[in-house]
């Protein structure tokens, strides 16, 4: 890289002073903007005159409040209100179509959809006239909170610095009176619709009232508790000569208890009820005469004496006279008892059908309190929005904005945009970048990249022809170590070792020198499966690359794949995917985790060697490798032993074969070579491996 620079010094100074040079005409030809910022903070204060709360509340202060009137600063309809106050609709910075120039006039001309539409474009609709004009002027206006306050910074910008200020103080005054408009709507609003509900509810509240008025009149109810406090009374009364009925009657029926019970023991005396009677009371004095009487008789007379007689006969007719007296009075007892019982069934009854109508008139009382209830409700509902209507009547005079213009956009004394110097400053390190980028395409794509020194040590490449295959193939080199494990990382961990320097010399008579658009493809092989031929193979490929030449090695191993195995890399596909068409050549190619060279390995074994060996798409994949690369070095099996190397080898423009010393020129070389010879391969060389 620090080689192209060098070489291309002038080109990327021609880049850099043309770079400036534009960035200069540029900077001049750029008009000059200015900015204004007008400055609204949001005030959290309330005017306590009047509640103007009760209609619409306090603008809030949070930040995400503030975010949503930065949003309003900045909406279309504000821009749009703006636009008409100032009349900026005639103004050709923010009206495109009032500065038609030459440039734009020819774009116009030169644009495909005037052609397909035919004739001169459609002039735009008024309508889209308007959405353009706002646009512009939103894109020279901005909004942003300033830090933790509740101010909000409007800047605009302009070609006009006088212009550029009184439009901020237009912005910033527009959405001020766009919030006393808003409470100013809101009030309005407010109070129709609040006339109309009282209204409704006026009407409402005389209709219940009528409705309840009329309910009471038809059930005939009074006024007092509904009209229930009446027949509770007559229900209390019932109860109270319920009780003492129930009292009466249990007395009653002791009384006749007792006196029948002593009735029936033959004790008539012993009622009190009876002795206490005045005829009672007689008789037992007539009684009481005669028993005197007869006391008196007994002495003087006998037992058959007609007085004692006759006197034991008014006894008689005296104690029958008492027995019929007292069963009278236990008689007249037994009638009170009854009487008492019939008084209690009949206050019951009266009880009982009270109650009835009490109930009846529960819910004749029920229904006038739902529909009392009712028209109350709807009254305080009534008196609260009369109230509330009163409150917000007259305010206009007293709507104060939420926010405040504390500072007016100043006319900026120098222009904002564009940063002129910084331009000019900023075009040096960008001509230079692309005076870099610039020579490196130029050599990439139409020069020869610098090649890598080699060694000291290691022996100048000869350019030697290679020899027919049955003429006798010449010795290319004398490699040592090449069965050791690992033996290709020498070139990239060792590259002065013995190893190293003889791939590097096999690798200058292979590839003597490279022409522009011209790539090599080399097939190594072997004679023995000892894995030489492999890493070989590989080495040749680390080392091309490392002398910075684009290569790629092909595993040639199908039945055994080999080269993935032996750099330790894990493929996304495969020799055989790219011949399947499954997977493309930038996919399966995979890097050389030592070095630069791209590797197409194989993955997996096909199922048919042959069959995938003589596909069309063999021949056509080694004509992309020879466009994309500089070497392709393809790694074959033995020839005796498989139809890859020979296959290979037709395809090549060199095959390599590494054989052992005591391998040299015999029979089994020969036959090798006598199998390249009828696939008409390419010149083929050995390489002497120990």
């Amino acid at each position: 890289m620090l080689a192209v620079l060098r070489a291309k010094a002038g080109l990327i100074l021609r880049v850099t002073v043309l770079v400036v040079a534009a960035a200069v005409v540029a900077v001049s030809l750029m008009p000059s903007t200015y900015s204004a910022s007008a400055v609204v903070m949001l005030d959290p204060r309330k005017n306590s005159v009047a509640d103007l709360q009760a209609v619409l509340s306090a603008l809030p202060t949070d930040p995400a409040s503030i975010q949503n009137q930065i949003q309003v600063l900045q909406s279309r309809d504000l821009a749009a209100k703006v636009i008409a106050k100032l009349q900026l609709y005639d103004d050709p910075e923010f009206n495109g179509m009032l500065q038609k120039s030459v440039g734009s006039t020819l774009l116009g001309l030169l644009n495909p959809k005037h052609w397909l539409a035919g004739g001169a474009p459609a002039a735009p609709a008024p309508d889209q006239i308007r959405d353009s004009i706002v646009d512009n002027f939103l894109s020279h206006l901005s909004a942003e909170s300033v830090g933790l306050s509740t101010t909000v910074n409007v800047t605009f910008t302009s070609r006009d610095a006088a212009k550029a200020a009184r439009i901020a103080d237009a912005v910033a005054q527009t959405y001020i009176d766009g919030l006393v408009e808003t409470k100013l709507k809101a009030s309005e609003s407010t109070s129709a619709w609040l006339t109309q509900r009282i209204r409704e509810l006026a009407s409402q509240v005389q209709r219940q009232e009528a409705a309840a008025l009329t309910y009471r009149a038809e059930h005939h109810l009074d006024s007092s508790d509904a009209g229930t406090a009446l027949i509770e009374q007559q229900i209390g009364g019932i109860n109270g000569q319920i009780i003492q009925a129930r009292a009466d009657l249990s007395a009653k029926a002791a009384i006749y208890d007792q006196v029948e019970r002593l009735m029936k023991e033959g004790r008539p005396a012993d009622v009190s009820q009876i002795v206490a009677s005045p005829l009672i009371i007689q008789l037992r004095t007539q009684q009481a005469d005669l028993l005197r009487e007869e006391a008196a008789l007994a002495i003087p007379y006998g037992p058959k004496h007609p007085k004692r007689i006759a006197v034991e006969n008014q006894l008689r007719d005296l104690d029958q006279k008492i027995g019929e007296e007292a069963a009278r009075i236990a008689s007249a007892l037994a009638n009170d008892v009854t009487v008492a019982r019939a008084q209690l069934g009949s206050l019951q009854s009266s009880l009982t059908s009270t109650q009835h109508t009490v109930s009846g008139q529960d819910l004749i009382a029920v229904k006038l309190k739902a529909l009392e209830a009712e028209a109350d409700s709807t009254r305080k509902l009534y008196e609260s929005f009369l109230e509330r209507l009163r409150s917000i009547q007259d305010q206009d005079g007293l709507l104060v904005p939420d926010a405040n213009l504390i500072s007016h956009a100043a006319v900026a004394g120098a222009p904002t945009s564009p940063p002129k110097m910084l331009i000019v400053l900023a075009s040096f390190p960008a001509g230079i970048l692309l005076g870099c980028l610039i020579a490196f395409l130029q050599v990439r794509l139409f020069a020869s990249p610098p090649r890598r020194r080699r060694e000291p040590d290691a022996p100048r490449p000869v350019s030697r022809p290679l020899q027919p295959a049955m003429a006798g193939p010449p010795i290319l080199a004398d490699v040592p170590g090449a069965f050791a494990s690992g033996a290709a990382d020498q070139v990239v961990d060792w590259p002065a070792s013995p190893f190293s320097r003889a791939v590097a010399q096999l690798l200058g008579r292979v590839v003597p020198a490279r022409r522009s658009g011209q790539a090599r493809v080399v097939a190594v092989t072997a004679l023995a499966q000892d894995g030489a031929g492999t890493n070989l193979a590989l080495a040749m490929a680390r080392s091309a690359a490392r002398a910075g030449l684009r290569t790629i090695i092909v595993d040639g191993h199908f039945q055994q794949p080999a080269l993935a195995r032996m750099v330790g890399v894990r493929l996304e596909g495969g020799l055989m995917d790219v011949l399947q068409g499954s997977v493309t050549v930038n996919r399966a190619l995979t890097r050389d985790p030592r070095s630069n060279v791209l590797m197409l390995a194989t993955q997996i074994p096909p199922r048919d060697a042959n069959a995938a060996l003589a596909s069309p798409r063999v021949g056509e994949l080694f004509r992309h490798l020879r466009a994309i690369c500089d070497l392709v070095i393809v790694a074959t099996p033995p020839v005796s032993s498989s139809h890859e190397a020979p296959t290979f080898a037709r395809l090549s423009d060199a095959v390599i074969m590494a054989a052992r010393p005591e391998e040299g020129p015999g029979p089994r070389a020969n036959g090798a070579l006598a199998t390249l010879s009828q696939w008409r391969s390419a010149p083929v060389g050995l390489v002497v491996v120990r």
